[in-house]
């Protein structure tokens, strides 16, 4: 049985996903020969309305990329920062094309959903038969499936179990080589 290269940590909320996709960086940065990219989700301080700030860390440049904006104390409106969108997208797409050993997406959410997003980057790293990991929240999992197929991994959000199938995915790929 192969390892599909493209896996999805289901989630819910409250669930440790931050945790766990640094936990994961982490680890897998720490094991040598193994070239990682993308971006981590990370949840910072609270906007004036209360909302918990977004942040995705890129690995390779070791910044952070503002997801959310502060849209005043009295904002229902959805807080997505386009300009925060637009870099994360332009640096996975950059991501993609140093051909790491695994790329991580962060989460497939609304903005993926209505077709937007970073939909096409994750496409792209299919295409180009890199490994990625991304998150899925439980309740868009069928807009997921309709996405990506069924040629995927569903993961939990268990820090040794994603890193263990990244070792089946390493070792198959391994042995293809040999």
């Amino acid at each position: 049985m192969t390892t599909p290269a493209l896996a999805v940590i289901v989630h819910t909320s409250g669930d440790p996903l931050e945790e766990t996709f640094a936990a994961v960086r982490d680890r897998l940065a720490a094991r040598p020969h193994t070239r990682i990219a993308g971006v981590v989700p990370r949840n910072g301080a609270p906007h004036s309305n209360g909302r918990l700030s977004f942040w995705l860390d890129d690995i390779t440049r070791g910044d952070s990329i503002a997801l959310s904006q502060d849209l005043g104390p009295g904002s229902a409106s959805c807080i997505l920062n386009p300009d925060g969108l637009a870099t994360a997208r332009v640096r996975l797409a950059e991501a993609i094309a140093t051909h790491p050993d695994l790329v991580l997406f962060g989460r497939f959410a609304k903005e993926e959903l209505a077709g937007r997003g970073v939909r096409e980057e994750i496409g792209l790293a299919v295409a180009e038969g890199i490994p990625a990991l991304v998150a899925v929240e439980r309740s868009m999992l069928p807009g997921w499936i309709e996405f990506a197929g069924d040629d995927w991994a569903e993961l939990p959000v268990d820090v040794d179990r994603i890193i263990a199938w990244f070792a089946a995915l390493d070792a198959q790929r391994a042995a293809a080589d040999a």
